[in-house]
Order: structure tokens, then C-alpha cells, then sequence
């Protein structure tokens, strides 16, 4: 052994040493005599043999307090994502207590704690997970379990790459099509993914997470994000510009012009908006009515004329000028039409002059857009053209007509492509799902994106909810049954890649629209329902109790008979919903089949809560007594736009708000039920 070896060993022996010292009483000093010491000695000897399995360590605390803990080290912050995948493999929710809505993350450890300081001084921070369990020996024992297999199959592997890197650019169009169809937990570890891989910029980072505090509707989590007044001097895309005037429409102007109090708006708008001047410049022609009014307003207070040209004939030349509230429209159109004309235009015949408002319009307007209908849009994408990716990320598209209307034409373009052009053009798919939205459904473009997933294996936690949210799109749009079979078939050939109990939601909004959907093919629809609900029945034990209540209902709906077991005692002690007390939960998506579903499942677990449902593109007076009278609220986030997401986190009066995972019906029930759990724990 040389030096340096002899030097790591001693260092790893000082902290085992410290770890359990003072403050630890599962195994008082390491001492071989200690009777109960060769529990703790599978994890210690894991540890000294330092392969790339995740250490596991637990800790007792002092005499007098019962709390158990296992902490999961992993080797170094590159490890972190991946060791979080497999604590839920093998723990997950059955073993566990962790917050779905934020996921399995990096505990931020004590200093003051002198376990925690042994952990922080030899491992560093932001790789410990802090597990915790229930009360009874059982329970300390079944974590324990889990975790020595769990550090067994890694250690045991045949030797391969630890990590498998994905290109940045494949991150970037993961986490953008994950927001799109609603992957709230889903965009957050790609994004965990995209921080711990490196290669972007603090500022890029920071936009990502500006624009899913927007899908979110956390309008004060964006104001109070740190170094915004930094961030809006750097060149921003036009999303995030959108995210944080949205922001401060809800924060500052959504109660007062809705009260028509036009001099509070300016006031309130005053004081909240310290970051307005470095955002009224650039592109704003896809904003909506939220983030143009609180820049028609801002300019209008400064009687900046020329942007506020550039504003009001950006928001005729959209129709926006209607959904405008009345107040501010005509405060603006007062001022314009008050500064005189120019010399040219004083000339003319009355009848020939018009206002300023009308006669600026099409000077304000982009003289050019090189990419004006989706077929282009997709073209340019699949050449590596750079038109392609600004029109993406300016959202230049949300003007167009849907891609239902050019489905066959896309759908074809799609299936000629080079492997290379079809990798590029998957950056799109966030964009096609939130264009087609739930009313006109594009069938073929998304079978085509769907066969695009399939062959470039996307599998990642983003990949899911959006491969899901495709097969919705091509199942609304009534394909024959020869499209339906194969459609189904090519979805249940790649199962074994993704169905497992920690993934059990997702693999149930898949059943749960199989059964919503028309059925050209009872034998594929059951072939594939079979499929995915099969892994889960195996190891039902693993599942949360929503997620089984919703497996067993999908079964009988399907006439599938698996045999489902009812819940031990101490399982159903920890899992049950039933005891969960007289509290409202207010649901919200734009999926009113859904809602209903999701209804009906949590009266049924939850008798004694009330439930109310929602399903408004924008506020109204009903939508805020409703945010304001709920004890907890579940939102699914797919096509949902900020006026109604913000509108709700604004208005509601609690803070045990989650959000589904996904667009279906087992996402947001298990939302729900989380929810009203941390709700009821709370009252």
C-alpha cells in the first residue's frame, strides 16, 4: 500500500470513527462487542471496500429521542441524480418519507450536527441523502433491507460506465417537451441533470427554472428569484422575458385592474417592477395579454412613445388588443392619440389621417419571418438551421394555425428524416404539444414523434410524461383500428425499458387513457394494458396506496384480473387515505375527463374531503373563491397557462399546493392525495 492509499485509509477510518461517536447510537464506537453491532456491519464494510455502490450509513439518536435515519452518500455530485434513481428503485414510497411535488434530493446537512459535520468535512456537500422512516423496528428493518440489496446489485454488476451522458442539447429539448406536457417532478430532475453535468451557464440555468416557476404559476418564487435584477440585463430569450412580466402581472397588477383601479395598478406596478426597463426592449410579439399589458402600462407610465408604438401595434396586429383589461387599453390609446402627427401627416385630408395607434402599425411589425407555417418550422430544425431555433425559442409559432391543419404533411416530412435530422427535430415536440393543445389533435405528427421517441430510446424521466401526452394527442384524433393497433404495439414493445413500481403514475396515465380513449381494438388495447399494468402488480407492495386504489379500479374497468392484495396492518397504517379529515381539495386541469376521474378516486379514498373541481383558461371570479376555500390543491400543469396557474397560486390561502407529474388521471390523484396527506398533517 503507498503512501497515498495508506493516508485515504486513515482518513476513512477517522470518519468512521466520528460518524459513530457522540450523537449516533447505533453502534456506540465501533465496538466488536457491541450485541447488536452486526447490523450496522454490512453497510461499514461496503464502505471500506470503496466500489462505486452508494454508501449507506444509519445513524439512532441520543436516549430519549426515537428518530432512525439512513443517510445515502453518493461518490461525488456527478452521482447524485443517479443515486436518487436508485433509492427510489429500491426504497421508494413504500420505505421512505420524502415530498413527491420536490423528489428525492441532497439533504442540506447540519454543521451544528457533529454526525452531519463528519459527513459535510469528508464527503462535501449536496451528495447526502437523509432518509427517514417509520417509528417500529419493522420499518428500520425493511429500509435497511433495501438498501443492503440495493448496494449488493450495483456493487455486483457486471463492470460497465457508471454514467451515461446525455448531450446537452438532448437535456435542453427533455426539459422543455417535460413542461410542456406537464412533468412538474420530471422537468425538475432534468434540470438536476443539466446543473450537475455542467457545460451551462449559471444564466441559462436560471432562465430554465424562470420558465418552470411560470408553468407552475409561482409568480412570487420568479420575483424573488435570486440575482433577477442581474439576470434581466443579460440578453434573455423571450420565454423568460414572458416568464417574469407574468409574474408581475399577477403579483402587482392582477387584484387592482380587476378591481378597475387604474391609479393603484401604477402605484403597485412602481413598486414591484424594479426590472421593467431592461425588459421593454427586444422581441414581444408572441407575448400574451398578461406580459403585454404590464409593458403597454410600464411604457405608458414612462411615456416612452416609440415603444409604446411598437406595443400597441404588436398587440392589434395578435387580436390581444381585446383581452387587454379595458382601463389600461384606453389610458394608452389617450396618450398616442394626443401627440401630434407628423408634418407629412398633418397634410393630408381629414379623411385620409388617422390615429397613431392605426398608422404605426405595420411599420412596427417584423417586415420578414423566414419561418411562417410548421412545415417550415421543421424543415429548418431538421437542417440545423439557426431560423429554426430562434423561431422556437421565441415561441414565434404560438400565431399560427395548429399542426392539425398540415398533420399529414408533418407527420410525412417526420418519417423521411435522416437519424440525425430526426434527433435534431425532437426539440420541437415540447412546441407540437402545447400548440395542439386538447382541442385540435394532430393523430399522425404525433404518432411520428412517437416512433421518433421509440427509435432514439427516450426513456428519461422527461421523455415519459411526454411520450404519454403524444399517445393522448394520436388517440383523440380516432385513428383506424390498424393505426391503433399499431400504435399501441409500438409503445408496449418498449416497456421492459420503463414500467416499474417507482414509475407506477406514469404507466397508469398511460392504462387510464387507454381506457378513456374510443377502442377500434379491444385485443390491442388489452394486450397493452396487460403489459404495463402487469410489472406493477408484481410488486404491488411498492406502490403508494393512490396508485394501488387507481391499478385495481383500471383493472376491473379493463376486465383484467390480476390479484390484487389488500394493505398489511402497518401498511395500511402508514398508507391509508381515509383518515384523512374534512378538508377541501381544489383540482385543476385543462382535462375535464381527467378531473372527473381523479374526482371520483379520491371521494372513494377520501370520503371525508370535499372536492372541487377546474378547468379555466384564465381567472374569474369563481376560479379565485375556489383557490380561496381549498385546504389543499393539486394542478396538472399540461397547456395550462399562466393566467389561470398564477391566478390560483395567488389567490389561494394555502400553502399545500402540488402539481401532477404528468396529464393524467393516476398523476394528479397521486398530487392529490399527497397533498391532502401534508394538509392533514398540518391541521
Amino acid at each position: 500500500m503507498n503512501q497515498s492509499q495508506q493516508g485515504t485509509r486513515e482518513q476513512s477510518e477517522h470518519f468512521l470513527q466520528t460518524f459513530f461517536g457522540a450523537g449516533n447510537g447505533v453502534w456506540p464506537d465501533l465496538d466488536p462487542d457491541y450485541r447488536h453491532g452486526h447490523r450496522t456491519l454490512p453497510f461499514v464494510q461496503a464502505f471500506r471496500r470503496g466500489d462505486d455502490a452508494p454508501i449507506v450509513l444509519p445513524r439512532t439518536y441520543p436516549s430519549g429521542d426515537r428518530r432512525f435515519v439512513m443517510y445515502v452518500i453518493a461518490r461525488d455530485t456527478m452521482d447524485a441524480a443517479k443515486t436518487a434513481e436508485l433509492i427510489r428503485a429500491f426504497a421508494g414510497p413504500t420505505y421512505i418519507a420524502y415530498n413527491p411535488l420536490w423528489g428525492l434530493r441532497p439533504a442540506e446537512l447540519d454543521p451544528d450536527d457533529p454526525i452531519e459535520k463528519a459527513i459535510l468535512d469528508h464527503f462535501g456537500p449536496g451528495v447526502t441523502f437523509r432518509l427517514t422512516t417509520g417509528k417500529t423496528p419493522q420499518h428500520r428493518t425493511n429500509l435497511a433491507e433495501a438498501l443492503q440489496l440495493m448496494q449488493r446489485t450495483v456493487a455486483n454488476r457486471p463492470p460497465r460506465l457508471w454514467r451515461l451522458a446525455k448531450p446537452m442539447g438532448r437535456l435542453l429539448a427533455e426539459f422543455d417537451a417535460s413542461l410542456s406536457a406537464g412533468g412538474e417532478s420530471a422537468s425538475l430532475d432534468v434540470l438536476e441533470q443539466l446543473a450537475a453535468t455542467g457545460g451551462i451557464t449559471a444564466t441559462n440555468l436560471a432562465n430554465l427554472h424562470i420558465k418552470r416557476l411560470d408553468r407552475l404559476g409561482c409568480s412570487a418564487d420568479v420575483l424573488a428569484f435570486p440575482g433577477l435584477l442581474d439576470i434581466v440585463r443579460q440578453n434573455l430569450p423571450a420565454p423568460v422575458r414572458e416568464a417574469i412580466l407574468n409574474a408581475i402581472y399577477s403579483v402587482a397588477l392582477e387584484k387592482p385592474l380587476a378591481e378597475n383601479d387604474l391609479d393603484a395598478a401604477k402605484t403597485s406596478l412602481i413598486e414591484a417592477g424594479r426590472v421593467i426597463p431592461d425588459l421593454l426592449s427586444g422581441e414581444f410579439s408572441s407575448f400574451g395579454p398578461q406580459a403585454m399589458t404590464v409593458l403597454l402600462l410600464a411604457a405608458r407610465v414612462r411615456e416612452d412613445m416609440a415603444v409604446l408604438q411598437r406595443l400597441v401595434a404588436a398587440t392589434q396586429h395578435s387580436g390581444h388588443d381585446s383581452t387587454i383589461p379595458s382601463s389600461v387599453w384606453k389610458h394608452v390609446v389617450e396618450l398616442l392619440e394626443q401627440e401630434k402627427t407628423t408634418e407629412a401627416s398633418a397634410d393630408l385630408l381629414p379623411e385620409q389621417q388617422q390615429t397613431l395607434v392605426e398608422s404605426t402599425v405595420a411599420l412596427a411589425l417584423e417586415p420578414h419571418v423566414p419561418v411562417e407555417s410548421w412545415g417550415d418550422l421543421l424543415k429548418a430544425i431538421a437542417e440545423g438551421s439557426p431560423k429554426g431555433q430562434v423561431v422556437l425559442e421565441d415561441r414565434r409559432w404560438v400565431d399560427w394555425p395548429s399542426p392539425a391543419t398540415e398533420d399529414a404533411a408533418l407527420a410525412e416530412f417526420l418519417d423521411g428524416l435522416q437519424d440525425h435530422e430526426a434527433d435534431r427535430v425532437w426539440s420541437a415536440v415540447g412546441a407540437f404539444i402545447d400548440a395542439v393543445g386538447y382541442e385540435a389533435p394532430a393523430g399522425q405528427t404525433a404518432h411520428a414523434f412517437i416512433r421518433n421517441a421509440l427509435t432514439f430510446d427516450r426513456f428519461g424521466p422527461g421523455d415519459l410524461v411526454v411520450l404519454q401526452a403524444l399517445m393522448e394527442v394520436a388517440l383523440r384524433a380516432a385513428p383506424t383500428e390498424a393505426e391503433y393497433r399499431d400504435l399501441l404495439g409500438e409503445i408496449g414493445s418498449e416497456r421492459s425499458r420503463w414500467v416499474a413500481a417507482e414509475r407506477a403514475a406514469i404507466a397508469l396515465d398511460f392504462v387510464d387513457r387507454l381506457f378513456l380513449a374510443a377502442c377500434p381494438s379491444e385485443d390491442a388495447r388489452s394486450n397493452l394494458a396487460y403489459a404495463l399494468l402487469e410489472p406493477l402488480w408484481l410488486h404491488q407492495q411498492r406502490l403508494d396506496i393512490a396508485d394501488l386504489a387507481f391499478a385495481q379500479r383500471l383493472s376491473q374497468e379493463l376486465g383484467i384480473e390480476f390479484a390484487w392484495e389488500a394493505p398489511t396492518e402497518d401498511e395500511a397504517e402508514d398508507k391509508s387515505s381515509a383518515e384523512i379529515p374534512a378538508l377541501t381539495l381544489l383540482l385543476y386541469s385543462l382535462d375535464e375527463a381527467v378531473l372527473a376521474r381523479c374526482q371520483e378516486e379520491v371521494k372513494r379514498l377520501a370520503p371525508a374531503v370535499k372536492v372541487v373541481t377546474a378547468s379555466d383558461h384564465v381567472g374569474s371570479p369563481q376560479l379565485r373563491q375556489k383557490a380561496r376555500a381549498a385546504n389543499a390543491i393539486a394542478l396538472a400543469t399540461r397547456c395550462a397557462k399562466h393566467a389561470a396557474t398564477g391566478f390560483i397560486d395567488q389567490n389561494a390561502e394555502t400553502e399545500h399546493i402540488g402539481y401532477a407529474n404528468g396529464s393524467g388521471s393516476a398523476s394528479l390523484l397521486r398530487a392529490a392525495v399527497d397533498t391532502l396527506r401534508a394538509a392533514a398533517a398540518a391541521s
